[in-house]
């Protein structure tokens, strides 16, 4: 697969780098569920105290002994990171963390570690707090009442974002009950889920474009009704329940 090229060019000079102590992948690679079109989630470890700006050119000169990149932009979301797509059009993610600030969610694959610095890592499983789970508890029909607002107004435009957002935290319950440990990926850990559950949400997926939007809301309540409601009525603020039965009826 082109990550696997890409790491056999990229790997010897990422290592040349002073201050660069560790590099691992995680995502999907990781774990081992990667595909043709999986992203390549790099990380690369610095010593405590060296800067990105100190390294910043090193490691875009890493990163092109694969392919040149064709856009690279230096971003900050969970931490410093470096995204850049290829003229084969792979997507890499370059995460720069150090020694003893990273996150330690999910399965990790080692590439250099001469110091053995990862050597007791101990990964965090993805699951839903409490307080997560019953937020998508309520979001995973909130969102439904929202895109009710929405169709009444005309604003079809939103219609397919609403039920997409309704989809994912309802996929976040249903892992909580079946595959817990993968739980906070919603959508991207759906095939984990009972094939009967993760067929009928396939089914409303589909159906979930501009013409066909009023009948994914359709079958995302009967969905509801036959897999979620008994998971999470019990954790639904006062009287929600009274918005749930205006739109089961109106849509189911």
């Amino acid at each position: 697969m082109r990550y696997e090229v890409a790491l056999e060019k990229i790997l010897p000079k990422m290592k040349e780098i002073q201050g660069v102590v560790a590099v691992f992948l995680k995502g999907s690679i990781a774990r081992e569920e990667n595909d043709a079109y999986s992203d390549l989630d790099l990380y690369v470890m610095l010593e405590q105290g060296i800067k990105i700006e100190e390294v910043y050119d090193d490691i875009i000169f890493s990163l092109e002994q694969y392919n040149n990149l064709l856009y690279k932009e230096l971003v900050e979301i969970i931490c410093p990171q470096i995204v850049g797509v290829y003229e084969d059009m792979l997507h890499v993610d370059c995460y720069i963390v150090h020694e003893n600030n990273y996150p330690q969610t999910d399965d990790i694959k080692v590439l250099y570690d001469p110091h053995q610095l990862l050597a007791e890592y101990v990964k965090q499983d993805l699951n839903l707090t409490v307080e997560m789970f019953k937020e998508s508890a309520i979001d995973s029909c909130w969102f439904i009442f929202q895109y009710d607002h929405i169709v009444d107004r005309g604003q079809n435009l939103w219609t397919t974002e609403m039920i997409d957002k309704a989809i994912n935290n309802a996929v976040k319950v249903l892992l909580y009950k079946h595959y817990p440990q993968k739980a906070v990926l919603g959508k991207k850990a759906a095939h984990h889920l009972p094939s009967d559950i993760y067929d009928k949400l396939n089914v409303i997926n589909d159906l979930n474009n501009s013409k066909g939007h009023r009948h994914a809301v359709s079958e995302f309540m009967k969905l509801y009704e036959r897999y979620i409601k008994e998971l999470v009525y019990d954790v639904w603020i006062e009287g929600f329940e009274k918005v749930y039965d205006y739109l089961y009826r109106k849509y189911a």
